[in-house]
């Protein structure tokens, strides 16, 4: 045997017999030949598999939490929603960005729009929050790059056994891993560790956390995607409200495969499951709402510039002056007259001095009331 390691002056026999001892062991091929082959498993359809890390990004606020509480839940219970089919399974969520008010909260809208009790998910659906707490991370790295579990690691892997979980939803990604993102020997030993568990656990693990906003991706290191064979995001439509969860990367589905949705009274509803009227409706709101901040960003930047606009006709007509200006996004005078109209109405804006000029006399035009946030229709 060639000797291109130092054993330590062992005897060549020895160094034999422990190579042999530690060989890599390859599949049994004839075995396999015996057995069918079954496909990959999803915990929930098309987007996470059994058995796997799935990476969930998307920009902040634009409803990671929400989705992953209430699959979880519907989950829990058995139920489909936002025409997910789901068998009933008991599930995890985890965070620590939310205190058990906000949870509690979120949890009671859930249930209202499921049509469940929440005493019938005792046991089977397992909310905690971390928010406030130390040592929430799963790993530290030496200096040499080594990664070393830590005790909230095996808490972890030990409450997804103890409650049989097949789905673990873990909000977000800053808080377990505190490694260099942009490192990839790091972030591969990180979500070694974290599909580790998936694999011996078999439950479908949802790590959420935020995008880049350049790439759209996770911040840091492109090794976060190339660490799974599940990745998927979620963007949200500000000027529709509808979110798109879509599938990202996918070694076992389809890539592209999305999911649509919209926010109402404290769940989220599948776009086709709006009756006709309802959707209208909803549209003509979620149209206003955004129409409304669009014009009160054109009035907070001519504020900032101390250029004052009127709601008068005139030069200086707020719709008029707006209507070219890139914070209206292009919606037009028309609607940032109704928009004007409606902000008047709610005591969102009223006329008043807003500075005293170069000649030392009052400015006045229009200006958002102090304190005063406008109301959502």
């Amino acid at each position: 045997m060639p000797d291109l390691i130092d054993f330590g002056g062992l005897p060549s026999d020895t160094v034999a017999q422990q190579i042999n001892a530690n060989a890599i062991e390859t599949l049994d091929l004839e075995k396999w030949a015996l057995v069918k082959p079954t496909p990959k498993r999803f915990v929930i359809p098309k987007l996470a598999p059994a058995g796997e890390v799935t990476v969930f990004s998307g920009a902040g606020s634009a409803g990671k939490s929400l989705f992953a509480q209430q699959v979880a839940t519907a989950l829990a219970s058995g139920l489909p929603t936002l025409r997910l089919s789901l068998e009933q399974a008991p599930a995890i969520y985890l965070t620590c960005e939310d205190d058990e008010r906000e949870l509690h909260f979120r949890q009671s809208s859930i249930c209202r729009a499921l049509r469940i009790p929440m005493e019938r998910l005792a046991g089977s659906l397992h909310l905690g929050s971390l928010r406030g707490l130390l040592e929430n991370e799963l790993g530290t790295f030496a200096a040499d790059g080594k990664f070393h579990p830590t005790p909230m690691l095996r808490r972890l892997q030990a409450l997804i056994e103890r409650a049989g979980a097949a789905l673990v939803c873990l909000d977000n990604l800053a808080h377990f891993f505190i490694g260099n993102e942009n490192d990839r020997g790091e972030v591969t030993r990180f979500m070694n560790a974290l599909n580790g568990i998936a694999g011996e656990t078999g439950a479908a693990i949802l790590l959420l956390g935020h995008t880049n906003k350049d790439r759209g991706e996770y911040s840091g290191s492109t090794a976060w995607l190339n660490a799974v064979r599940s990745q998927i995001t979620i963007d949200h439509d500000m000027e529709t409200d509808m979110r798109t969860v879509r599938v990202g990367k996918a070694n076992y589905s389809r890539k592209g495969d999305e999911l649509r949705f919209i926010w109402i009274d404290g769940a989220f509803v599948h776009a086709d499951e709006l009756a006709p009227d309802q959707a209208k409706e909803l549209a003509e709101i979620t149209q206003a709402n955004f129409d409304n901040e669009r014009f009160l960003a054109c009035l907070e930047e001519r504020t900032r510039q101390q250029r004052a606009v009127s709601e008068k006709s005139c030069k200086s007509y707020a719709p008029s002056v707006f209507e070219r200006m890139p914070e209206s996004k292009g919606i037009g005078k028309k609607r940032l007259e109704a928009a004007m109209d409606r902000l008047f109405r709610t005591g969102a804006i009223e006329r008043g001095v807003l500075w005293r000029g170069p000649d030392r006399k009052d400015v006045t035009g229009l200006k958002l009331v102090a304190g005063r946030m406008y109301e959502l229709i």
